[in-house]
C-alpha cells in the first residue's frame, strides 16, 4: 500500500476514508504517534485517490474568509 497523506486528527482521516469509500478504493488507515493518521491506498488506486484528496482540498478552500488582514475595524462588529 502507498501513503496517500497524513492528517493531525482521526476524524480528518476518516473523512477522506468515507470518500474513498464511496468511490469503490480500499484504504487504510494507521495511527502514528509521531506523525498522526497516516492514510493509505493501493498503488492501483493511487491516482484515482490524489484526485479525490486534491477536490476535497479545494473545496476546503470554499470556507476560507478574507476578513480584510490588518485593515480590519473590530468596533464595527461590537454591540451597541
Amino acid at each position: 500500500m502507498i501513503l496517500l497523506s497524513t492528517f493531525e486528527n482521526e476524524m480528518e482521516a476518516q473523512l477522506l476514508a468515507s470518500q474513498l469509500r464511496e468511490a469503490g478504493i480500499d484504504h487504510k488507515i494507521e495511527e502514528n504517534k509521531a506523525d498522526g493518521f497516516q492514510l493509505f491506498v493501493f498503488e492501483d488506486d493511487v491516482a484515482e485517490a490524489k484526485e479525490i484528496l486534491e477536490a476535497r482540498a479545494s473545496s476546503d478552500d470554499d470556507y476560507l474568509v478574507d476578513l480584510g488582514g490588518d485593515d480590519l475595524d473590530l468596533d464595527e462588529f461590537a454591540d451597541e
